[in-house]
């Protein structure tokens, strides 16, 4: 049996927003029955799921043992940082999680602080690259400090007994940056979790359309765009309703859905306000993965404005719905739209020339094959088959 336990700010027992969250989920549901799975993570209901004790739950239907150590709201940022309140709760909750012989699995560097005395088997998963800390739209506490950040990282990455990256070029950056670990430095493709994220026969999709434009009123014969992922500097949101706003104006019938959760939700609605963009716009809390894949069946196009990203699971998981995308040339969606026939790459940050894009691809007629053709090497039976054996690896070191 491998015992793994998976470290990080997430509430599996909430409707999450985030790549990350996805990957433990996903990571749990599909876990082989030889191993055993447990998540040390932050409870957003306290009542429900008390900290400081074990929980059982279930996870894409398998079972899961969730001990929450820190009472908190992963997608909103308090006075103190999320991951600052995690770390030194773990600490404080270190002999009831029962470690012993458990490769440790974490997704930031700050929990690896409170753990770097255990002769465990530690696993650091990046879902960015640290450069990316430069960036002047990341919202991550450490842009405030790099210097600090890369001192920690350089005391803490050697301990690790893999790393695995999102995105190729970074594998490359930290290959060369720690020599001494290069051969356990690999690049992890993000997955779509093929159970979800299907794509529907033309007639279910126009049934979802009616469907949801008659919920969220709107006319299901408009073009329906979709934004969904994080409201936060890294996703950039306000450039895509800026972009939205000049393509209205040549397609006054065009809709957007903006999904999501986060600390520019504010400024969004505020733009939408402003604009007068009320009718065309609606903005809508998180769903759940199957609310999600129904958006994706029901829309034209979706679109991402980020900045900077690692290789972004919502692109792989509408590929895999068959709805075509238009994101900006950033980390691995370059990988992951090879065919102008799944989507369009704009490698210029400007509402002028994502409205063009998204004009563009919803011009021509969707191509549910090809979107699907690109995705295809990205599933998660396919990915998460290798990771497993990775840790089955350490696991019987």
């Amino acid at each position: 049996m491998t015992r793994v336990i998976l470290f990080h700010q997430h509430d599996p027992g909430m409707v999450h927003v985030g790549g990350i969250g996805t990957f433990l989920n996903t990571f749990i549901k599909h876990a082989p029955q030889d191993f055993e799975v447990r998540m040390v993570g932050v409870s957003s209901d306290p009542d429900a799921r008390p900290i400081g004790r074990w929980h059982e739950l279930e996870v894409g239907g398998r079972a899961c043992r969730f001990f929450p150590v820190v009472s908190a709201h992963p997608n909103y940022r308090g006075k103190v940082p999320i991951s600052v309140l995690f770390s030194w709760a773990i600490r404080q909750h270190l002999p009831q999680l029962d470690v012993v012989g458990a490769v440790l699995d974490v997704h930031r560097i700050e929990p690896l602080v409170p753990l770097r005395r255990l002769p465990n088997p530690k696993v650091l998963v990046l879902h960015a690259h640290s450069m990316d800390l430069y960036n002047p739209h990341t919202e991550v506490i450490w842009k405030k400090a790099p210097w600090l950040y890369f001192w920690m990282e350089r005391r803490l990455i050697h301990d690790m007994a893999q790393v695995f990256i999102v995105r190729e070029d970074a594998v490359a950056w930290y290959r060369k940056t720690y020599p001494s670990i290069a051969e356990r430095v690999a690049f992890l493709p993000t997955w779509v979790d093929e159970d979800v994220f299907i794509s529907l026969p033309e007639a279910q999709r126009a049934e979802q359309r009616r469907q949801l434009a008659a919920q969220h009123g709107f006319d299901p014969a408009s073009r329906l765009l979709l934004f969904v992922g994080r409201f936060e500097g890294q996703k950039d949101p306000l450039l895509l309703l800026e972009s939205f706003r000049r393509l209205n104006g040549l397609r006054s019938r065009s809709r957007l859905v903006m999904i999501g959760q986060g600390s520019m939700e504010a400024s969004i609605r505020a733009f939408i306000a402003e604009h007068g963009l009320e009718d065309q716009v609606r903005v809508l809390g998180p769903q759940p993965q199957t609310d999600i894949a129904r958006w994706m069946n029901a829309a034209d196009c979706l679109c991402l404005s980020s900045a900077f990203e690692g290789m972004p699971r919502v692109v792989v998981e509408s590929l895999g719905c068959g709805l075509p995308v238009v994101t900006t040339a950033v980390g691995e969606a370059p990988r992951l739209l090879q065919s102008e026939r799944a989507g369009r790459l704009v490698h210029e940050r400007t509402p002028e020339a994502l409205s063009a894009a998204i004009a563009s691809l919803v011009g021509q007629p969707p191509d549910r094959q090809a979107c699907q053709q690109q995705i295809a090497p990205f599933t998660a039976k396919k990915i998460l088959e290798q990771v497993y054996a990775a840790y089955r690896r350490l696991g019987a070191r």
